[in-house]
């Protein structure tokens, strides 16, 4: 897939190239995700698990933020599908596993510049490979209200899914619809 970039203001978001992104300065706040960035991030890519991209400041290689997308498939009875034709037994979607912003620079408008990206991304990908919807799950601390407000701005809505009560989706039609296709 050839790199991918967007800009907004001096912010460039490119697809992972480890020679490209220093990763060891990030933190946002949430170690499970940091320790993700620093120490797995790179196996899960090269397993062709998810791929990823990095935020950074233009003409710098420090990541102040990132996203990951990757494959996934939820259940019909989870989301709303169409009537017809009859929903297949899983409905191909797009997973975001993480989106973090470094914690000294949340609430800048990074977060919503990585969501934009990441859907105009799913959005691309789903022309070339079926999928429906895009699936994350809002990570619990003491940030999820302020997390599930700024998803829910963003057009995502629970699941019907009593096992994954956190797991929100937006449909590929609605994304289509807000960002023009």
């Amino acid at each position: 897939m050839p790199e991918t970039q967007a800009k907004a203001a001096e912010l460039t978001i490119s697809q992972f190239d480890k020679a490209l992104h220093e990763r060891s300065a990030f933190s946002c706040g949430f170690e499970p995700i940091d320790k993700f960035l620093k120490e797995a991030l790179t196996d899960h890519i090269k397993t062709g698990y998810l791929t990823a991209f990095m935020a950074t400041e233009e003409g710098q290689k420090e990541v102040i933020g990132f996203y990951t997308l990757n494959a996934f498939a939820v259940s019909p009875q989870h989301i709303e599908t169409p009537k017809r034709p009859r929903p297949p037994p899983t409905i191909p979607a797009t997973y975001i596993k993480a989106v973090a912003v470094h914690k000294d620079l949340q609430g800048k408008g990074i977060g919503k510049a990585l969501m934009v990206h990441a859907l105009r991304q799913a959005m691309e990908i789903s022309e070339k490979v079926g999928s429906m919807a895009i699936v994350l799950d809002v990570l619990r601390d003491e940030a999820f209200e302020r997390r599930s407000a700024f998803y829910k701005g963003l057009g995502f809505q629970p699941m019907n899914d009593p096992d994954n009560v956190d797991r929100v989706y937006v449909s590929m039609n609605d994304i289509r619809a807000t960002l023009g296709a």
